[in-house]
C-alpha cells in the first residue's frame, strides 16, 4: 500500500541531529500560491476529467 511508506521510523543519533530536526520543525513553511487565472474553467474541467479518468483505472 502507499500509505505504509509514511509509516518510518528515524533515530537522531547526534546532538547536532537534534538541533537540525528542532530547527526544521520550528521553521514555518513557506507557502506558495497558485495565479488561478492562468487557467481557464474549461481547462479545469478538462484536468478534473483525465484525473477522474486516471484514477478509475
Amino acid at each position: 500500500m502507499a500509505t505504509s511508506s509514511f509509516n518510518k521510523n528515524f533515530t537522531l543519533n547526534s546532538k547536532k541531529a537534534v538541533k537540525s530536526f528542532e530547527r526544521i520543525i520550528s521553521t514555518p513553511a513557506k507557502s506558495v500560491k497558485i495565479n488561478r487565472d492562468l487557467v481557464s474553467p474549461e481547462e479545469e474541467r478538462r484536468g478534473e476529467l483525465k484525473l477522474k479518468q486516471i484514477l478509475s483505472r
